[in-house]
């Protein structure tokens, strides 16, 4: 016997309100709307739910047990209901974000660290990897966002694509590092410095490559550490004289953290924008709330650290 939940929790009203009327103006229906499905309930049960239909009503036993379950009903499709708002209103659910290494330690773990703080009810799922594999997990549905160069994206009509900054490429060092005191630094001193590189694959590792040997630097057997790792990579330059190239937005966060200097050359290029990439279907509200504070951070962030960068070329 199947029995409609509706109907369960109509006849709680009934007895917790104390009569039909009442009862009825609640539920914003009519008094012999309310009655007819009592007597509907009844014939279905083949059992009386009231010893008394006058108000106040009084609930036999069968009517007592019924309208407690109504009142779990109740309660839980209240609970469904302020769910939904607050998840239609952005103030609820889960994000999957994802960036590279070193822009999720240095720029999206602070920015979404102060989010949180005015979203406490969102949870964020903060996902590593390079741009290539960011963005095919992106179409496929296993990320909402992805932070990344914007410049290779392209082709795929569904996907709003954000441009927040230049992406212009600097060398990064140790502060104290000897070359900061030499003066003009040259391509020869950069053939005979060590380097860390990033993992192959990664745009980065090519960019650093392509932008070394522009300036005639032979980059393939300088490497003497790669990895994929931010934290490991960062461990090993504050402790060596190893350099590497790192997006001026990374850049200014180290050099601002007092660890870490520009080195005092400029590199040809690539530049490559970063910013955001998402996907139509899954725009929701906290989405939304999430591009909109991502855009404000990163663009304060990108002008800071290009005054930083800019003043090491000075």
């Amino acid at each position: 016997m199947n029995i409609d939940p509706k109907h369960l929790i109509q006849l709680t009203e009934i007895f917790d309100r104390g009569s039909f009327t009442a009862a009825a103006e609640h539920l914003n229906t009519s008094q012999p709307a309310l009655s007819r499905m009592a007597s509907a309930l009844e014939t279905q049960l083949g059992a009386p739910l009231f010893t008394s239909r006058r108000s106040p009503v009084t609930p036999t036993a069968l009517g007592s047990e019924l309208a407690n379950h109504g009142r779990s009903i109740r309660a839980s499709t209240e609970q469904i209901s302020q769910l939904a708002t607050r998840v239609a209103a952005g103030e609820q659910g889960e994000l999957r974000i994802g960036a590279p290494p070193f822009h999720s330690q240095r720029v999206a773990s602070g920015f979404i660290a102060a989010w949180l703080e005015r979203h406490p009810e969102i949870r964020i799922n903060l996902q590593n990897d390079y741009a290539p594999s960011l963005l095919n997990r992106l179409v496929e549905g296993e990320l909402d966002l992805i932070m990344s160069p914007v410049d290779v994206i392209e082709g795929i009509p569904e996907l709003i694509v954000e441009r927040l900054t230049q992406g212009e490429n600097v060398i990064v060092c140790r502060a104290g590092h000897p070359l900061l005191t030499e003066g003009p630094i040259t391509p020869d001193m950069l053939s005979r410095a060590r380097w860390i590189t990033h993992a192959r694959g990664s745009l980065l590792n090519r960019d650093t490559r392509l932008a070394l040997t522009a300036v005639g630097v032979d980059y393939i057997d300088l490497p003497a550490f790669e990895s994929n790792s931010a934290g490991a990579m960062h461990a090993v330059m504050e402790h060596s004289d190893m350099l590497t190239v790192l997006p001026d937005l990374i850049a200014g966060s180290l050099v601002e953290s007092g660890a870490y200097a520009v080195l005092p050359f400029r590199l040809p290029g690539p530049y490559r924008p970063f910013g955001y990439v998402t996907h139509e279907a899954r725009q929701n509200p906290a989405l939304l709330a999430f591009r909109e504070g991502l855009a404000i951070d990163i663009r304060k962030a990108d002008k800071r650290a290009r005054a930083i960068c800019e003043r090491a070329f000075a």
